[in-house]
């Protein structure tokens, strides 16, 4: 008799949770990245970072290739062969330490200000997924959703709603 009563019990609870509407959304960060006023001008940061780092690199490819160049002539003394064979190694040492540098940089500009921007945009989807009655909100760049239902898809509400809330400075 218990037995019996706990299972219709859970069959009634599982049956109430199946025919009640759970809402689900889906979101592309990607797509939030790009087409919210915030994470534009963040793009832009970072591209713009990412030139500056190529000028500076393309300059000591250039200066080295130059160097490079001037070895190869037939006319150099070995004294002046020897002093640009140091300047060119040194030159080298200090592309090498630029290049690595220059990554480690854009790594680490990267992960902060896109981190800087989750923690902007996490409570506007949070106030928006409660406001409108989601039970859970997936970013489908990153939850491994295989499909899900256009109707779902709450990106374009989100971009809106960030827009509205998050300044551009």
């Amino acid at each position: 008799m218990k037995r019996s009563f706990i299972l219709i019990l859970t069959l009634l609870t599982l049956t109430i949770f199946a025919f009640s509407e759970v809402k689900i959304g889906v979101i592309n960060s990607q797509e939030l990245l790009r087409k919210t006023k915030k994470g534009s001008q963040t793009l832009k940061y970072l591209e713009d970072l990412k030139n500056a780092k190529e000028r500076q690199i393309q300059t000591l490819v250039t200066e080295l290739e130059t160097l490079e160049k001037e070895l190869s002539s037939p006319a150099l003394n070995a004294n002046t062969r020897a002093g640009k064979l140091r300047i060119l190694e040194d030159k080298k040492v200090n592309y090498d330490r630029t290049v690595q540098d220059a990554q480690k940089e854009m790594q680490s500009q990267s992960a902060k200000v896109l981190g800087d921007l989750e923690k902007e945009f996490i409570p506007i989807i949070n106030q928006v997924g409660q406001a409108k009655g989601y039970a859970l909100v997936l970013d489908v760049t990153n939850s491994g959703v295989a499909y899900f239902a256009p109707t779902a898809d709450i990106t374009a509400e989100m971009i809106k709603a960030v827009d509205e809330k998050l300044p551009v400075k």
